[in-house]
């Protein structure tokens, strides 16, 4: 039978422990979709400083930088098309698509501008199939996707008869998208930070940003309210495209080769990305900032195990319990946020109750 000191030894005990609940869930209150990630960033960024000091010797931290700008690029357009709800696992392969007609454009003897543009255009070619056949045919966006990514790898080998393709190019703006640097920043990072930058203000400070949003939300609300939902997931895919097209120039640009190869999982990095970044896979929550982050914090991880020496195999275990804690860290970040918010709408609703009518 418990007494009256037991009880209280209970509660003394259980002090401690509720007032460490209290503090982090405050914290928690505080992080918001984007935040939370660069909280985990930076975790990692101690964690790091301790297990190995030379991860932050420059020279790593460039080669960090370009191993997340391909990614990043791709996780940027990857944001769009997850923020209305959808997905787009055709994005590795299109990437390996670009590489490879990049190459085999340039040394057909096609200026460099020339084959950019030609590139984008391809890459924004197979988003817009990926687009018609999610509205128009109405196919869901998993299966569309997977089937174009059969398609454009099937074509990748198929151009490029399964070898890689060498090409030489003095260019400096195609150096630019590989190894070229801009005092001292790396091409790479420059083209992922501008993107994340247009894909930033384009969300937050456009109509356009505000109907992918309301799209995610809710389709047929966002229908109802005179958003044209069909024309903003056609243009979703096609950036998605465009930005895949920009990792595949990349790519080629950083190697001087084209593989057909190139890109494998390429999309799963990039959902992993925008997923730790705290974009809902459900659509309608979440942003540039968070996959921003995302993509750093899978590239940082991935150069810290190999610097402390672990197994590749291992690797992927890490990298799999990582994701996993980041989604649930951004998930109780965002129900904690709305436990916030849930006060006050209770309270505007009693002061409303309490109006005469």
């Amino acid at each position: 039978m418990a007494t009256a000191a037991d009880s209280s030894a209970a509660t003394a005990a259980a002090g401690p422990l509720n007032a460490a609940k209290r503090a982090v869930t405050m914290i928690l209150r505080r992080l918001g979709s984007a935040t939370a990630p660069l909280a985990m960033l930076s975790g990692v960024l101690i964690v790091t400083a301790v297990l190995s000091p030379t991860f932050f010797q420059v020279q790593n931290m460039i080669n960090v930088t370009r191993q997340a700008s391909i990614v990043g690029v791709v996780a940027v357009g990857m944001t769009f098309v997850i923020l209305t709800a959808g997905i787009d696992l055709s994005v590795g392969s299109t990437l390996a698509l670009v590489a490879v007609s990049t190459a085999m454009l340039i040394e057909s003897g096609l200026s460099v501008p020339v084959v950019i543009l030609l590139a984008l255009l391809l890459g924004v070619g197979v988003g817009l199939v990926n687009g018609i056949g999610v509205t128009l045919l109405k196919i869901q966006p998993f299966v569309m996707t997977l089937a174009m990514l059969g398609i454009a790898r099937g074509a990748t080998f198929q151009l490029s008869g399964g070898s890689p393709k060498n090409f030489t190019t003095s260019s400096k703006l195609l150096d630019f998208f590989g190894s070229g640097e801009v005092f001292g920043i790396p091409g790479p990072l420059v083209i992922f930070l501008f993107a994340a930058v247009v894909g930033l203000l384009v969300l937050r400070y456009l109509p356009f940003g505000r109907y992918v949003y309301a799209i995610g939300g809710s389709p047929e609300a966002a229908r109802l309210s005179g958003v044209k939902v069909n024309r903003v997931t056609l243009a979703v895919y096609a950036i998605s495209g465009m930005c895949a097209a920009i990792g595949g120039i990349m790519t080629a640009s950083r190697l001087s080769v084209g593989d057909p190869i190139a890109g494998n999982l390429v999309e799963l990095d990039a959902i992993a990305a925008v997923v730790i970044g705290g974009t809902s896979l459900a659509g309608g929550l979440g942003g540039i900032l968070g996959t921003v982050a995302g993509a750093l914090l899978l590239a940082m991880l991935a150069n810290v195990l190999n610097l402390i020496g672990v197994s590749p195999f291992y690797q992927l275990i890490v990298k799999g319990v990582a994701i996993i804690g980041a989604v649930v860290l951004t998930s109780l970040a965002n129900r904690a946020r709305t436990l916030r918010t849930a006060p006050s709408t209770t309270q505007a609703a009693a002061i409303d109750a309490t109006q005469p009518s």
